[in-house]
Parts: structure tokens; C-alpha cells; sequence
């Protein structure tokens, strides 16, 4: 269930329809996709997360792991996007809840996976499949842990940031990527290979400054 907050931010994402499409950003040329690994602990805080909200870690019942992006997906998937990184307030995990590391979907303020877990429900509720949705933890430029939203499209693997104002493809940032969820059950988390080779056009078509 949304926060108050957010119900009118829902609203407004719920009702923006195939109309929006023509206002998005260019659609994304094509790019790779990575490659998962071995099965891995998924982290604690996410079973967590499991425990105290079980509906928003239940499988389709037609497992789909990759999304066919339409003009209208990609307008969506925009939309959501552009609704969660300018409504949620950024606040660390300890000042927000008094501990190192609590996922929820986000109360006005959060912190990056409180952006993505947000971002995959909108996106549920706009008719994407759980599948295609994927939590994805990577260490940034830093070294630092950070979470981000995996979308596996016909295009390839694109990620939603609250650090970054537009999609970009998995590629264009120097993450080194770690884990995330596996497409079949989003209870189950997978390695990723963190050196996979780049398609040769592998970028998105929108680009801007960093969010910060």
C-alpha cells in the first residue's frame, strides 16, 4: 500500500497513457545485457524487506523476464523514473530509521534502494512483469555499496538511478556490478558478471547532467 504521500504521484503515473509517448526521450538504441552467475545471499536487509511486506516479493504467476520496450513502455518507464527521483528526498538509512541498513518503498525520504523498490512497484502497477524488474546491487566509482533498478528490455538491460536524471544502459557508468535479483523468483539473488563485453552500440539515446 502507498504512503499518503505518494498516492497523488501514483495517480498522476497510473493516468499518463500512450498520449505521453510522444514526449519522451528518443528510444534507446540497442545494448547488451549482462550475465548472472552462481546463486548468492541476497542481503539481509532485503529479507527484511521480504518479511515485513511479502506482496511486494511475489513472483508473476507467468514468470516474463524481459519486456517488450514499445514507444508506450519506454514513455512509462520514463515517467515513473522522472515521478520517484524528483519526489523522494534523499536521507540515509540511519537518519531515516536509526539503522545502518532498512529497504522499504520510500515515505518522502530514502535512500537508493528506497528510490528502486519504489520504482519496481509503480512499475508493477503499470503491467510490467516482476521478471523484468530487478533489484541490482553494484560498489559505485567510490568503492561504496549502491542499489539501482534493473529493467531487462528487448533492447537490453537498462538501469534506473536516482543518482542519474536519465535511463541509461548497464554499460555507460564505471559500476562494477555485484548481484541481483534472478528473474525467475525475486526472492533468489545471482551473481553478475562483472566484466561483460559492451555491444557495439551500447548507450541510450537520452543524456544529461547527474542527479545529485
Amino acid at each position: 500500500m502507498l504512503r499518503p504521500l505518494f498516492a497523488a504521484a501514483a495517480a498522476a503515473v497510473t493516468t499518463l497513457g500512450v498520449s505521453s509517448a510522444a514526449g519522451s526521450p528518443p528510444m534507446p538504441r540497442p545494448v547488451g545485457e549482462m550475465h548472472t552467475g552462481a546463486e548468492v545471499s541476497a542481503p539481509y536487509a532485503f529479507y527484511d524487506f521480504c518479511v515485513r511486506t511479502p506482496e511486494e516479493c511475489k513472483s508473476d504467476p507467468q514468470i516474463v523476464d524481459t519486456v517488450n520496450l514499445t514507444p508506450e513502455r519506454w514513455a512509462a518507464l520514463n515517467e515513473v523514473n522522472d515521478v520517484v527521483n524528483e519526489t523522494v528526498i534523499p536521507k540515509s538509512d540511519w537518519d531515516n530509521y536509526g539503522v545502518a541498513d532498512y529497504w522499504a518503498i520510500a515515505n518522502r525520504y530514502g535512500d537508493c534502494e528506497d528510490y528502486a523498490l519504489t520504482k519496481q512497484l509503480y512499475l508493477r502497477q503499470r503491467g510490467f512483469p516482476m521478471g523484468a524488474l530487478l533489484m541490482t546491487v553494484v560498489l559505485d566509482e567510490n568503492g561504496d555499496g549502491h542499489a539501482i533498478l534493473t529493467v531487462r528490455t528487448s533492447r537490453g538491460d537498462l538501469m534506473l538511478d536516482n543518482r542519474r536524471r536519465d535511463i541509461y544502459a548497464w554499460s555507460q557508468v564505471p559500476y562494477k556490478y555485484i548481484k541481483r535479483q534472478s528473474t525467475r523468483d525475486p526472492h533468489t539473488w545471482l551473481t553478475l558478471n562483472t566484466n561483460p563485453v559492451p555491444h557495439q552500440n551500447d548507450q541510450v539515446a537520452t543524456t544529461g547532467p547527474t542527479k545529485k
